[in-house]
């Protein structure tokens, strides 16, 4: 039996390292082109050809069957250029106007100010197998505004990327390989694209806020910090977050006031409503822009003062009140090596026959990567982690506990790192000794072999069983 699951599990790991492989579609050329106007407008034009290489591909759920452009009819206006399916034969499908649909975002649902939004969903026809979708849009902003940011890679590779950008000049990508998309990915890198044009507004926290005072009251803490965190949480948990595209409401923060009483907003109406909420509340709070753009790891934060000292906040994600300073310290923290000494407690798992099973704990801030999702091969880098991991257990056996498989001993270096796992029992005691220290965080193709082997001994000798 044991034999047959393991070639089932190989088998799997097989398909999986040929999915990687194997890519559903294929972007024979995307485009993007500005255009800015004499009049202070512009227009955006986007052109994709994608090639359909597999059935995944061709079910609207894989997203290449569909296209979905969002828009506001308020200031912008939306062309269709050309939309058609040229099948394998070469024979030219031009898509019906019934596949043409025009809804609300589903992301616009929540709240009525955003109810004046459209998306137009376009459902492409005579698919099959090698066919090749072409798409060409224009966008006419009423805007001198436009904030991009996007990564050139594709969820499937691209032969020609092709970017015209306002000022004139043309950016050319050949032969993108696709993103994985796994729970080991590294940061994306070297393809993104980030540019603006026209003048970002400055945005000014609203100096006060009545209509929550009732609210603020409630939330009130023993201390400053406690209390600014809970005006924090508040708006993180229970303000609905749009996440609609903010070129569609022209990059326009909505007055916090709107915001409170309508319990949503987009990412920057939240900040607006942080910043007011704190105001209101005593506090001396601003917005604080971090990025070139209204985009980016940490675009735009609140800053609130207390006691001299300069604290940020998100409107969005919850984390620890620090100052600039302390989050330096903190991540340096994070990174330093992992010591774990302790004695555990024999708590056995029953099993049949008189034998029982031990599991060695998972550290909470140790590399957990399951070997189990790790295919034989991969196409793509690995995000691992670079703090070394040092840990030591004993554990006081019961009389007649005898380790089944005796003694462990684990030892050796590869060119990523070096594993040290040693499991023994002295009379009515274990001693176990891990450790685990790699010499970088991110993993190449050429190393993931090696790595791969060092996940699957550090995590392969968590279960020990002993008879009684």
């Amino acid at each position: 039996m044991k034999k047959i699951i393991l070639t089932i599990i190989t088998a799997l790991f097989a398909i999986t390292a040929m999915a990687q492989t194997q890519p559903d579609a294929e972007y024979n050329l995307i485009r993007r082109s500005y255009k800015m106007n004499k009049d202070g407008s512009m227009d955006i034009r986007y052109r994709k050809e994608i090639k359909l290489l597999r059935n995944r591909a061709i079910t609207a759920y894989a997203d290449k069957g569909e296209t979905f452009i969002s828009y506001n009819p308020s200031f912008e206006t939306l062309t269709i250029n050309e939309c058609y399916t040229i099948m394998a034969d070469g024979t030219k499908v031009v898509t019906p106007q019934n596949a043409f649909v025009l809804q609300l975002p589903s992301e616009c649902t929540d709240c009525g100010r955003l109810n004046d939004i459209r998306e137009m969903a376009i459902v492409h026809t005579a698919l099959e197998y090698n066919c090749t979708i072409v798409l060409d849009y224009t966008l006419h902003r009423e805007s001198s505004l436009l904030v991009e940011r996007f990564n050139l890679n594709q969820d499937c590779p691209v032969k020609h990327y092709e970017i015209r950008y306002a000022d004139g000049h043309t950016q050319m990508e050949h032969n993108l390989p696709q993103t994985i998309n796994d729970p080991y990915m590294p940061a994306r890198k070297g393809y993104d694209v980030e540019f603006q044009l026209g003048e970002k507004p400055v945005y000014t926290a609203e100096t006060g806020l009545p209509a929550a005072s009732t609210l603020l009251a409630n939330l009130k803490k023993s201390n400053s910090k406690e209390y600014i965190v809970a005006i924090r949480d508040w708006v993180v948990d229970y303000v609905h977050l749009n996440p609609v595209d903010l070129a569609r409401v022209n990059y326009a923060m909505t007055p916090a006031h709107d915001v409170f009483t309508s319990n949503c907003g987009t990412y920057l109406d939240k900040i607006g409503l942080l910043a007011a909420l704190l105001n209101e509340a005593g506090f001396k709070a601003t917005i604080v822009d971090n990025s070139i753009s209204v985009l980016g790891d940490r675009p735009m934060e609140v800053e609130v003062t207390l006691e001299g000292k300069a604290y940020r906040l998100s409107a969005t994600q919850k984390s620890p009140l620090l100052t600039e300073a302390e989050k330096v310290d903190a991540a340096n923290v994070a990174n330093a090596p992992i010591y774990q000494e302790r004695k555990l407690e024999w708590k056995p798992e029953e099993l049949a026959d008189g034998y029982v099973r031990i599991t060695l704990p998972n550290e909470k801030d140790g590399l957990h990567i399951d070997p189990a999702l790790l295919a034989p091969s991969r196409n793509s880098d690995l995000q691992a982690s670079v703090r070394p991991e040092y840990y030591h257990y004993t554990m006081e056996l019961p009389k007649g506990a005898t380790l089944i498989g005796g003694e462990v001993n684990i030892e050796y270096s590869n060119i990523v790192g070096s594993i040290n796992i040693i499991i023994k029992q002295k009379k009515n005691r274990l001693l176990v000794t891990r450790s685990l220290r790699l010499r970088k965080a991110v993993i190449t193709k050429a190393e993931y072999s090696a790595f791969r082997q060092l996940m699957i001994d550090w995590n392969g000798n968590k279960e020990l069983i002993f008879s009684l």
